[in-house]
C-alpha cells in the first residue's frame, strides 16, 4: 500500500516541497508548506478509497505537491506558474508522456476558483481529487481554524471573510465519489454553523 511518505521522497516532488519549506513568505499563513503536504494527504486518501491505479496517483500526487508552487513567485495567478512548473520538472525528468505532463498541467489549472457557476471544474479525469484535497477543510473539523488563518493571509477582518466564505460553499461541490461520501455531512454542519456568525 503507497505511503504519503514514498511520494515524498520522489526526487521531482521532493525538490520542489524542499523548495517551498524555505522559500515561502511566511506570511502565507493558510497557503504554506503545511497546507501543501494537508493537500498530498488528503488527496492520496481520496484516490485510495475510489480505487486510482497506482500511476494516476503518482500524477496526482506531483499535482497536488506542485498545486500551490506558484506562490513562490507572485500570490494573484499564481496557478499558470505552478502548472508550468511542474510540466517543466515533468520534462525533464523523462519520466512522463507529453499527455501526462499537461494532465498535470491542466489539474493545477483547475484549482483556480470560478468566479461565477460552480466553485471548481474538473477538465481532466483526475483532476476531481486534486480539487476535493484542495477544498478538504470545508468539511472537516479544522474548517474554522483555516478559515482565520485565510483571512489572516489576505489581511481581511474575519467579519467580511464570513460572507465571502458562505458564497464560496454555497457554490462548492464535491466532486470526487470519496470526497462527497467523506466530506458532505460535516460540510453542511459547518456551513449552518457559518451562517450563525455572519453578522446581518
Amino acid at each position: 500500500m503507497e505511503s504519503l511518505q514514498q511520494y515524498i521522497e520522489e526526487p521531482l516532488i521532493s525538490n520542489m516541497l524542499s523548495k517551498m519549506n524555505s522559500e515561502l513568505d511566511k506570511s502565507l499563513t493558510y497557503h504554506c508548506y503545511a497546507h501543501t503536504l494537508d493537500v498530498m494527504q488528503q488527496a492520496l486518501a481520496l484516490a485510495k478509497m475510489d480505487d486510482l491505479n497506482e500511476h494516476e496517483r503518482l500524477l496526482l500526487m506531483i499535482a497536488a505537491a506542485f498545486h500551490d508552487a506558484g506562490f513562490l513567485l507572485q500570490r494573484p495567478k499564481n496557478e499558470p506558474i505552478g502548472a508550468e512548473m511542474a510540466r517543466e520538472a515533468m520534462l525533464a525528468s523523462s519520466e512522463f508522456s507529453v499527455e501526462e505532463q499537461e494532465m498535470v498541467w491542466q489539474m493545477i489549472m483547475d484549482t483556480q476558483l470560478n468566479a461565477e457557476g460552480p466553485a471548481q471544474t474538473a477538465r481532466t479525469h483526475l483532476s476531481p481529487w486534486l480539487l476535493d484535497a484542495d477544498l478538504a477543510n470545508l468539511g472537516r473539523d479544522d474548517f474554522w481554524h483555516q478559515t482565520t488563518l485565510l483571512s489572516e493571509e489576505m489581511q481581511i477582518p474575519i467579519e467580511e471573510m464570513l460572507p465571502l466564505t458562505h458564497t464560496l460553499m454555497a457554490r462548492h461541490g464535491w466532486l470526487s465519489p470519496a470526497g462527497q461520501v467523506l466530506f458532505s455531512e460535516k460540510k453542511q454542519r459547518n456551513l449552518d454553523f457559518l451562517m450563525t456568525q455572519i453578522v446581518q
